[in-house]
């Protein structure tokens, strides 16, 4: 990512339009145009009062409660939109993202995208039509330590990536046979965190089968990729609270490539010392400068790249997603058919568990 300027600093902005007026987007999504080149021109809620507290506060000039009047009325770029689960726990971005493309708009959107991968077929069907795009913020293609564990997987010295290994918390609620399917499945979209993640560095995923213990909800899944590589993703649900959210690991050709707790980034490479089995003195390599690396920020100083904004990579989509609309230019990451491809395996995640399933 290239050094990162202040709002102020930018020479061109898009103007945009902000739909969507709640706790997550007050914390994580409007602090973000404090250092992109974004001018928020108005902002939509159904909920007027709370629309006029985020206008002043993120310095909009107008407040709308209905977002077609917002596109009609104002001259804009592009729109932002983080929107809440319906009562039944679904997204709605469906009801809204393809009436923002028919009117020309790019738009940057929250995940998850939709419930089911047909939803998302829809809004690429209108995507296409309409020339626009449109990118749904999946984090973990911009976390800092994934786009460099990504370019370590891209070092010859690497090799191919033969397998990943990851842990996250999620919940899986018991499949019902009466109606052939599971509910209580609101939490479990946040399954597009974890796989986003492993998209991003072992590419698409072939095929999946998981085992669940119940009543806890806690899975293991198989993945076989479209590369040849093979993976394992643990949902534990009963972890430690106080334990590191997650973890991923990546092994390649005498190489690994660790991201712990989403912020520390270690790359093992190198020899230990030599010598023959049960006689090497020294573990330390004879070069003790070709060996494992580890990177994690400091919270001394008072940087950019130790805010959680930074952390997290949602100031960096939302600089990705700004500068390809000045340049006029499609998104080739975090895109709405990559969330297709996280939406079929939510779906995958439906069915009954203990079979192969394949991944359209």
């Amino acid at each position: 990512m290239n050094p990162i300027k202040f709002n102020y600093e930018y020479d061109r902005e898009i103007k945009a339009g902000f739909i969507g007026c709640g706790a997550h987007a007050f914390r994580n999504v409007y602090p973000t145009f404090d250092y992109a080149p974004v001018d928020l021109v108005a902002v939509c809620d159904l909920n007027a009062e709370r629309a006029e507290i985020y206008r002043k506060r993120f310095g909009a000039e107008n407040i709308y409660t209905d977002y077609k009047e917002m596109i009609k009325q104002e001259k804009l770029d592009a729109v932002f939109v983080v929107l809440n689960f319906d009562k039944e726990g679904r997204p709605m971005y469906p009801r809204i993202v393809p009436d923002l493309l028919e009117a020309g708009l790019p738009v940057w959107m929250e995940k998850p995208a939709a419930y089911t991968a047909d939803e998302v077929e829809r809004m690429l069907e209108v995507e296409e039509r309409s020339g626009q795009f449109v990118l749904v913020a999946n984090k973990r293609y911009f976390y800092p330590t994934f786009e460099k564990a990504k370019q370590i997987i891209g070092l010859e010295g690497f090799g191919e990536p033969v397998s990943i290994n990851g842990r996250y918390p999620l919940t899986l609620s018991p499949y019902q046979e009466d109606i052939a399917t599971r509910t209580g499945l609101h939490w479990f979209q946040d399954i597009c965190h974890p796989m986003s993640g492993i998209h991003y560095l072992m590419g698409e995923v072939k095929e999946m089968c998981f085992i669940e213990h119940q009543p806890s909800g806690n899975v293991q899944a198989l993945l076989q990729f479209k590369s040849g590589g093979i993976g394992n993703l643990q949902l534990a649900s009963t972890q430690a609270p106080t334990s590191p959210l997650e973890r991923f690991e990546v092994i390649g050709s005498n190489q690994n490539v660790v991201i712990d707790n989403g912020m520390r980034l270690i790359y093992y490479k190198g020899s230990k010392g030599s010598g023959e089995y049960g006689k090497a003195p020294v573990y330390i390599g004879d070069d003790p400068a070709d060996g494992p690396v580890l990177w994690e920020p400091e919270f001394s100083l008072g940087q950019v790249y130790n805010k959680n904004l930074f952390l997290q990579g949602m100031v960096q989509s939302v600089n990705y997603f700004a500068n390809a609309v000045l340049e006029g230019k499609k998104i080739e990451r975090s895109t709405l058919r990559d969330s297709l491809h996280l939406t079929k395996i939510f779906d995958a995640f439906k069915q009954r568990s203990g079979k192969w399933i394949t991944i359209g």
